[in-house]
Parts: C-alpha cells; sequence; structure tokens
C-alpha cells in the first residue's frame, strides 16, 4: 500500500469512527434529555448487549480471514461464502438465545428491544462478512462510507421515534431496519462476491473452527472486559444506576478513541522495526511506553479535574453523580493508550496466547472488582473496578514485554508514574470543591514533585530531559527513514 493510498485510508476510517462516536454520543445525550432514567438505563443495556455480541458471528475469525483475503485473491468467493456459510448458524443461535433472555430478565419493558436486538444479529452475519472481506482487499474508504451513512441514517431515525411516541422500541427497530439496508447494499456492492452453495468447502469449515480458540477467546473477553460493567449494574443497581453510570461511560468511551488512534499511528513504525531490527525495536518500545504512562496519566488528572463541571454541562441534575463515575474512568482510559500499544506488540510478534492470558486476568479481576465495588461504593466502585482491571493488564503486559524483548528495565519507572499519579488523584479530589483549574494545577504539581523526587529524572533531571528529547527527535527520524 502506498503512502498516499494508507493516509486516505487511515484518514477515512478515523474519520469515519470519530463522526460514528459524535452521534452514538449525541444520541445518548437527546435521549438522556427526553427519557426517564429506568428507559435510559434499558437503552444503554440494550445496546451494551448488542455490541457485546455483535462480533460473536465469526467468533474473532476476521484476522485471520483478512490475512487470507490479503495474501490470495483469487479464491475469493470462496473464501466469503465459506465465512459466511460459518457465521449465519452462530448469528441465529446467539439471536435465540439473546431474545429469550431479554424477555425473561427484564421483563415486558424490554422485551421487544431486545428482540429487535436479536433480530438485528442477522443481516449482521453478512455485514461483518462483507466488511472482512473489503478490509482485506485494502478498501477501507468503502467500510467507512457505508458505516457513517448506516450510523447517521439511524441517528435520525431513532431522535424522531422517541419524539413521535415510540420510545424504545421505535429505537431499536430504527437500529434493526438499517442494518438491513447495510446488508442488502453489500449485497450489491461492485466487487463483493455473493456466497454461493457451490463453493462451501467442509475442509474451510474445518480450518475455520480450528482457528476460533485463541481468536474467539482474544474477542469474546475483549468484548466481556468493555461491557460487563453495565450488565452487572444493571442487575445489581437497577437501571436509574445503570442510566448515571452510563452518562459517564458514554464519554469513557469517546475518551478510548484517542489511545485507538495514537496506538495505530505509532504501531506501524514499530511494526517494521520489529521485522528488520529487534534491537531498535526494544529502544523504542521502552521510550514509547514511558511516554504514554507519563503523558497519558498526567493528561487524565486534568481530564479527571473537569469530570463534574463537564456532566453538570451536559446532562441534568438527576445524572450529576455521573461526575464521580468518570473522574475514575478517565484515569482508565489513560491507562487504556498503553494497554493498546502493548496489546498491538504483542500481536506483532505473534503473542496472541499471551495477549489473551492478559485480558482474561484482567477480565477476571473486573468480575471480582465490580461486585465488590459495588456492594461497597455503588457505581462510582464499579468504575475503580474498570481502573484496577486495565492495571492489572498493563502490569502483566509489561510483564511480559520486559521477559520476552529484553527491554531496558520499566518496573521501576511504571510505579514511579502510578504513585505520583495516585498522589496528585488524591489532592484533586480533595481539592474538587475549589474548583477545575484549582484542583488541577494542584494535582498536576503533586504529581510532577512526587515523580522527580522519587528519581523519575535521575540526579540530573534538565539532563534528563534533553536525553529523552534526544530519543524522540531519533525515533521520529528513524522512522521517517523507514517509511518506503
Amino acid at each position: 500500500m502506498s503512502v498516499a493510498r494508507f493516509a486516505k485510508a487511515f484518514g477515512s476510517a478515523l474519520g469515519s469512527r470519530l463522526s460514528i462516536a459524535a452521534m452514538n454520543y449525541g444520541l445518548f445525550w437527546w435521549l438522556a434529555r427526553q427519557l426517564d432514567a429506568d428507559r435510559l438505563g434499558g437503552f444503554s443495556l440494550v445496546m451494551s448487549v448488542f455490541f457485546l455480541v455483535a462480533l460473536l458471528p465469526l467468533l474473532g475469525l476476521s484476522i485471520p480471514i483478512i490475512r487470507r483475503i490479503a495474501s490470495n485473491s483469487e479464491d475469493l468467493t470462496g473464501e466469503v461464502t465459506n465465512a459466511f456459510g460459518f457465521a449465519a448458524p452462530i448469528s441465529l443461535l446467539v439471536a435465540f438465545v439473546i431474545s429469550l433472555w431479554g424477555a425473561s430478565a427484564f421483563g415486558a419493558e424490554l422485551a421487544v428491544p431486545f428482540f429487535l436486538i436479536a433480530a438485528s444479529l442477522l443481516p449482521t452475519s453478512w455485514i461483518i462478512v462483507a466488511e472482512t472481506c473489503l478490509v482485506g482487499r485494502e478498501r477501507l474508504v468503502d467500510v467507512a462510507r457505508v458505516n457513517l451513512s448506516e450510523s447517521a441514517m439511524r441517528t435520525v431515525t431513532a431522535i424522531y421515534a422517541v419524539h413521535a411516541g415510540y420510545g424504545l422500541d421505535g429505537v431499536f427497530a430504527s437500529f434493526l431496519l438499517f442494518r438491513v439496508v447495510a446488508a442488502l447494499f453489500y449485497l450489491r456492492f461492485a466487487g463483493l462476491p455473493v456466497p454461493k452453495w457451490s463453493h462451501w468447502s467442509a475442509a474451510s469449515q474445518r480450518r475455520n473452527w480450528s482457528e476460533v480458540p485463541v481468536y474467539c477467546g482474544i474477542a469474546i473477553v475483549a468484548a466481556l472486559a468493555s461491557r460487563l460493567d453495565v450488565i452487572l449494574i444493571s442487575h445489581g443497581q437497577g437501571l436509574a444506576e445503570t442510566a448515571v453510570y452510563a452518562a459517564a461511560g458514554r464519554l469513557y468511551e469517546a475518551a478510548q478513541m484517542v489511545p485507538t488512534v495514537l496506538s495505530l499511528v505509532i504501531m506501524p513504525a514499530l511494526a517494521r522495526q520489529f521485522a528488520v531490527a529487534q534491537e531498535q525495536f526494544r529502544v523504542s518500545l521502552a521510550l514509547v511506553l514511558r511516554c504514554c504512562l507519563l503523558i497519558g496519566l498526567a493528561g487524565a488528572l486534568v481530564a479527571a479535574a473537569v469530570a463534574q463541571p463537564l456532566v453538570d454541562l451536559l446532562y441534568r441534575s438527576s445524572l450529576t453523580g455521573a461526575g464521580p463515575v468518570l473522574r475514575w474512568l478517565v484515569l482508565a482510559a489513560a491507562l487504556m493508550l498503553t494497554d493498546a500499544l502493548l496489546s498491538s506488540a504483542m500481536l506483532a510478534a505473534k503473542a496472541q496466547v499471551h495477549d489473551l492470558r492478559a485480558l482474561a486476568v484482567g477480565l477476571a479481576v473486573l468480575f471480582v472488582g465490580l461486585l465488590l465495588g459495588m456492594h461497597l461504593l455503588g457505581v462510582q466502585g464499579a468504575a475503580i473496578a474498570v481502573v484496577f482491571s486495565v492495571l492489572v493488564r498493563v502490569a502483566m503486559r509489561i510483564h511480559w514485554a520486559t521477559r520476552h524483548f529484553g527491554m531496558p528495565p520499566v518496573w521501576g519507572e511504571a510505579l514511579r508514574i502510578i504513585l505520583s499519579t495516585a498522589v496528585g488523584f488524591v489532592a484533586l479530589t480533595l481539592m474538587a470543591n475549589r474548583g477545575a483549574v484549582v484542583s488541577a494545577s494542584v494535582a498536576l504539581v503533586l504529581f510532577g514533585l512526587c515523580y522527580v523526587l522519587s528519581g523519575g529524572l535521575g540526579r540530573r533531571p534538565f539532563t534528563t530531559l534533553q536525553a529523552i528529547r534526544s530519543d524522540i527527535v531519533n525515533l521520529a527520524q528513524r522512522r521517517r527513514a523507514s517509511e518506503p
């Protein structure tokens, strides 16, 4: 892929993702002003369940399918046919389970929304296969356009449905409608083959199932880690508290765009270095890891200071409890930057099993933490559990990277940064009633002092800063020199 083509594809995918995130948040913000707390919590729950199961039809096989299509497009019809033959039965089974569970667990009020979401999995099974094929053929721009168009039409229609009095049934009916429209569009998409029974292959299906365990585990555990909090809160705290948590959670999801995008920008250079210069890769990864932790957590303190004013500005008074929740979740978003970076390094090194292990342990910590945190501190305790689960994942990934790549020791540096963040966060919490500017300033000053006094910049801080700046400049120069 040429630089210009890559830039176009990356820009389209990034712009589409940001636009869709903005529309999803806009819809939630509007619903927060139109629906009572129970119905808003119901909306958040049903959407979380859908996002949790939306990738299940392929059981995580998107990555190997993309690789095969990218390297061999001669049997494209066969690849698409067998992918859809794999995904369609699974989507039917998942749809049946979701519909039955929604009706039995949440009663008549959410039975129809759960049924509509379950039904939308049927066209989704074809959509995910079609988009996997297009990504493998490096047609990200086409996928971005379809996703953006679907999201825009769904958002407008959902707003109209609520305005017209159709409630959540109308919202999720619009979701199903435009899932079907997108699936039909892909069926008639030029250059995208339609599944044909004559191309179905038992050998291909056996190959698909043989690849499921690790990739499916990664997909399921990652999806659970991102949605388990809302599901458990809806059971343990009720839909009204779910709405409070979701008000902060939507902003947390938007904040996660930063680590996602930055990891995409950084990782191509690291991936090239891993292939051709492992020693350089070790040094670069250690440097980027240090910068991600230091800059990310310092920025998180500023974001935490404005959490409550932001919640008060965006939501009605009944959701003001989202402020303390968001204050914790921004720390998790900052840690996600390092987590995404190290996860990408693991996949570049073909260490999927280690990636899955870190995700699984983090999920276990999250589950226990949610139960304990909700019991002690309600939804704020749930947010604290999210922070600690991500922190455990990051610690496991750092341990693996240190051993696997033989990187310079980073444990002391990581602990200094986390300790400094804890000191700054405590100060920020104690100073919260003094206003965002004062609390952020005090938190950053204490963060910096704690970091320097604990030896973060060595005995000669200014010399160390100049060395770090030189390392960053050299890394950028090597990256430009390695670009084709």
